[in-house]
């Protein structure tokens, strides 16, 4: 069975559920505007306020960022891989760190960064 999290902005859905895993992602785009929010100013903002999207989806379903298995990451352009990756590490320590993939793609408006992420429930004792 797959129950949805909306988002609270009227939106697509902020995730899905089953019952052993939840599927998330995160861009810091505004919906309104489909521009990037103020407070994503530097990439490590950027960064920061996407993992802030999927911990607040993560935690609708009682979980945390410690949960995610693996992310699929994305940067608008390759100059910001080392730098999204930097922001990545800081911004998870001290871990675990979820298996990564980061790729460069188009992403919407003048967002540089976008996140998907997979996180698993614990096997009930």
């Amino acid at each position: 069975m797959k129950e949805l999290i909306r988002s609270g902005t009227g939106g697509p859905s902020a995730g899905a559920v089953t019952d052993r895993f939840v599927f998330t992602a995160a861009s810091a785009v505004d919906p309104a505007t489909m521009r990037r929010v103020p407070e994503a100013a530097s990439l490590h903002d950027e960064v920061r306020v996407c993992l802030r999207r999927i911990e607040r989806t993560l935690a609708e379903a009682g979980l945390t960022l410690k949960d995610l298995t693996k992310v699929t990451c994305w940067v608008s352009e390759e100059k910001y891989r080392l730098e999204f990756a930097y922001a990545y590490r800081d911004l998870l320590a001290p871990g675990p760190y979820p298996s990564r993939a980061l790729f460069v793609i188009g992403l919407p408006g003048d967002c540089r960064v976008q996140i998907d992420a997979i996180a698993a429930r614990r096997k009930p004792a």
